[in-house]
């Protein structure tokens, strides 16, 4: 690393008194902090007391409070920074610095101009650093210093709110201008008629994609649209990463002239000089780079940009591009791609054309691709996780960005936003169900999350492992909830009934458990207990729960269920509230317990009987899904099994197997009432057994990782046995079985592995895939979660979704016609604007020339050319 030479020491850029200006108006003139309230922010004062005094008025104006000498300080003794900040007197000097407050906003653009100067030294000194580390992708690092400028450049210009007379202004000169060329379009012509007459032209700062599968003729459309553009006088620049210049220019000249490409090529037919001359007075830059990078791409755009006016960017295609930097997987890649391509237009406030390729999953040949090909879609119910605990079915999220549970490239629990939540229309539909008893209904392109990458559903076999969340976050600020509400829920779901227009009853035989209800009813509701016996049905005792009002003016307990939106739930229909959800660890163990203590069951294996049991039994399988998911919170990757039960229908288990999880139960839930002997019992059985789980294993992939690791290592497999203390092994340990999450910790620190480390302590559990239906038609849902490109679907860890059309604000797709067309004559493509963000939608038709590889406008008025 070469050291950078010391430069002499220099003050920040900074105006102390144009400082005190600011702050000595704010605290005199009730109005002055609303001047500069969305302009300067607390680190825009260079003076560390100014930024104190700045950041308590801010507060106060955050509180709605009075701003003056006596508050500020009053809240500075209150945040004990009245010292750090001048004391008393540093307050009464700034404020009788300042005669009156008139000029405070132009005192304030002085303090945010050498903030800003001093966020330019800051990111040169960045710029400095990254050149003298001598990195080995230069495209990469001019591409970050770019983009730090390029972002103090962009902040100053948009530093304050703009009131929306500006835009109105703006937008009346708009259509004065267009009244004044009525019958010209808005925006860059595409030289075809059916095309403009859906998007009144391309919009400046809009990313169009153009899909189609292969050989449909994207590229001649793409090339055609540039052409045209560029004959209009509008700047073009292609970036071709299929095709070398050569070809791109023999397109172009196929378009220019009459001549057949296919001679231009072999040489059979002579130059159209003509052609040729036309084509060099035309604005077009064409870089051929294979392989080129979004970041590469965007360095060279900004470049092309401050030598001459560039009005659309052409690439060819999407799928060829890379990121750069070391992306999880394609599908993540291509997300990253379309953001940037979509930022870039809105940043050079150009027309970004990106050619996108269909797979041969996008529709049958001569049938029109759906937009919903480049989305992939779950059904309404599927189950979202969301940031703040609650698990909400995605059809209610339709319309909003809600932070959602999910997963790192690396395999681990986080949080992250969503972009937006929306109906993708009906479709057909597969059903996955996996060995832990959960499943997933959505499109066969939707993607779930495999351990060699993402899986699409229509790739997916029985036996195939599919990661789900083995745990699920705290939320960051649980709402408090007291015990006795939490123990009488739990109760009342378990042996419960309250049904609308009925008693609300508790049936039950264990002493602990009636005391439990009776007491937490009378202490939060003030409700009226009368038990009832029936000596004849055995120990059972029924409890009446009254004094909640009636139907019209609900009360009491009756009230607390109908808030809680469970009231009225038959057996079969029972739920956990949504809001438990969000409660801490502490809350939902305290739920779990109680309900454990109805319908729960703990014991200890006989001896020449089955295992240990630790489940919940429920004939609501939505409850059931529900007991799995408050598991989560513990580490317990539960297995739901359905029982048959007839004649009362089926009955649902929630198991918790394996010494690991039962350890974990008991530690995290415990036992109330008559579940507390039994789980004395078994706590001391686990004591002594030691854990040997074959449900918490890894796909037998990643035997092939150990393997790869013992190479690199440089050790035999005989010492590797060694090193695990085994008498034998060799390859033998390395038979076809899945490895233990155990074992493959035990690989890691043995050939200290990172790479296995990191998948050892992942937050990933592999289920088993145990069915694959088709499950007809129905209306599907989409996400997008751009930071992680993953969700969980109630724990199950489901991709990001289509980001091509998400970011995309209009989008063509093309398609050949299944009519046979006569031998050389022009072949009929069809087309559709599939989106378009700000008009109408629709189809057109166009012809294609193949030996030009030119398109022409099927009206016969436009029968010539483009």
């Amino acid at each position: 690393m070469v050291l950078a030479p010391s430069l002499p020491e220099r003050a920040a850029p900074h105006d102390r008194e144009a400082e005190k200006y600011v702050l000595g108006s704010v605290l005199l003139d009730r109005g002055a902090i609303f001047k500069v309230a969305d302009s300067l922010r607390v680190e825009d004062f260079y003076v560390a007391r100014h930024q104190r005094i700045y950041a308590t008025a801010l507060a106060l104006l955050e509180r709605r409070e009075r701003i003056d000498p006596l508050t500020v300080q009053l809240e500075l003794e209150r945040r004990e920074e009245l010292d750090r900040a001048g004391g008393a007197a540093y307050l009464r000097e700034i404020t009788e610095a300042v005669p009156v407050s008139l000029d405070i906003e132009r005192h304030a653009r002085v303090v945010a101009d050498r903030s800003l100067l001093r966020r330019l030294l800051g990111a040169a000194k960045d710029i400095a650093a990254d050149a003298y580390d001598e990195p080995t992708d230069i495209a990469l690092a001019l591409d970050r210093a770019e983009q730090r400028l390029f972002a103090l450049r962009d902040e100053a210009k948009n530093a304050q709110l703009r009131h929306i007379k500006h835009a109105l202004d703006a937008n009346y000169e708009q259509i004065s201008e267009r009244s004044d060329h009525r019958g010209e379009l808005s925006g860059i012509p595409s030289g075809f008629k059916e095309i403009d007459l859906y998007t009144e032209g391309f919009t400046r700062g809009d990313l169009v994609v153009l899909a189609a599968r292969p050989s449909v003729g994207k590229t001649s459309l793409a090339l055609a649209l540039a052409y045209h553009a560029a004959r209009q006088g509008t700047g073009v620049l292609v970036f071709s990463l299929e095709m070398d210049v050569k070809q791109i220019v023999t397109r172009f000249l196929g378009l220019t002239g009459q001549a057949n490409i296919l001679t231009l090529r072999t040489g059979s037919d002579v130059l159209d000089t003509g052609a040729a001359d036309a084509l060099l007075k035309l604005p077009i830059l064409i870089d051929d780079t294979p392989g080129i990078s979004i970041m590469e791409l965007r360095t060279k755009a900004r470049r092309a940009m401050s030598h001459t006016s560039i009005g659309v960017i052409i690439v060819d295609y999407l799928q060829l591009m890379r990121t750069g930097e070391k992306e999880e997987n394609r599908v993540q890649e291509i997300s990253t791609i379309t953001r940037n391509l979509k930022s870039l237009a809105r940043e050079l406030n150009v027309v970004v054309v990106a050619l996108s390729q269909l797979s041969r999953a996008a529709g049958d040949f001569g049938h029109e691709p759906k937009l919903s090909t480049l989305r992939e879609c779950v059904t309404g119910d599927t189950v979202v996780l969301l940031a703040d605990g609650r698990r909400v079915p995605i059809g209610e999220l339709v319309g909003t960005m809600p932070a959602v549970a999910s997963i790192t490239p690396g395999g681990k629990l986080t949080t992250a936003p969503s972009d937006a939540v929306w109906s993708a229309g009906v479709r057909p539909v597969i059903a996955v169900r996996f060995a832990s008893g959960r499943s997933i209904r959505a499109t066969p392109e939707h993607r779930l999350l495999g351990f060699g990458g993402w899986r699409t559903i229509a790739s997916l076999a029985r036996g195939d492992r599919v990661a789900l969340a083995r745990r699920l976050p705290e939320p960051a600020s649980p709402p408090p909830c007291p015990a006795d509400r939490l123990a009488l829920l739990g109760q009342l779901i378990g042996d419960g009934s309250y049904l609308s227009n009925q008693p609300m009853r508790y049936t039950n035989e264990d002493e602990d458990n009636l005391a439990m209800v009776t007491e937490a009813a009378q202490r939060e509701f003030g409700a009226k207990i009368t038990r009832y016996s029936y000596p004849q049905h055995g120990p059972w005792s029924q409890l009446l729960i009254s004094g909640n009002g009636n139907r019209w003016h609900p009360a009491g307990v009756n009230a607390w269920l109908r808030d809680l939106g469970i009231f009225g739930q038959r057996s079969h229909q029972k739920r956990v509230p949504r809001a438990m959800f969000s409660l801490s660890n502490a809350s939902i163990g305290t739920l779990l317990r109680h309900m454990w203590a109805t319908d729960g069951t703990i014991s200890v294996r006989k001896v020449g009987r089955g295992g240990d049991n630790v489940y919940y039994a429920t004939n609501s399988h939505g409850l059931a899904l529900d007991v799995a998911a408050l598991l989560l919170r513990f580490g317990i990757v539960a297995r739901i099994f359905r029982v048959a039960q007839d004649p009362y229908g089926p009955l649902f288990h929630v198991e918790v197997s394996g010494a690991v999880d039962q350890r974990q139960f008991l530690k995290d839930v415990g036992a109330f009432g008559p579940r507390v002997g039994p789980a004395n019992e078994l706590a001391a059985v686990l004591e002594r057994r030691v854990a040997n789980t074959n449900v918490d294993t890894f796909p037998i992939e990643a035997l092939d990782l150990v393997r790869t690791a013992v190479s690199t290592s440089g050790i035999t497999y005989q010492e590797l046995s060694s090193l695990r203390g085994l008498r034998h092994g060799g390859r033998t340990q390395f038979q076809k079985f899945s490895p233990s999450r155990r074992l493959l910790n035990e690989y890691a620190q043995v050939l200290d592995s990172a790479e296995l480390r990191e998948i050892a302590s992942s937050d990933l559990f592999w289920d088993r895939v145990v069915s694959i239906t088709v499950a007809g038609d129905e209306e599907v849902f989409d996400m997008t979660v751009p930071s992680t490109s993953s969700w969980l679907a109630d724990g199950i860890v489901s991709h990001n979704s289509g980001a091509i059309e998400q970011d995309s604000d209009q989008v063509i797709m093309l398609w050949r016609d299944k009519e046979e067309t006569i031998p050389g004559a022009p072949k009929l493509i069809k087309g559709s604007v599939a989106k378009n963000r700000n008009g109408p939608t629709g189809i057109f038709e166009l012809y294609f020339e193949a030996e030009q590889a030119r398109f022409f406008s099927r009206a016969r008025e436009d029968d010539l050319p483009v």
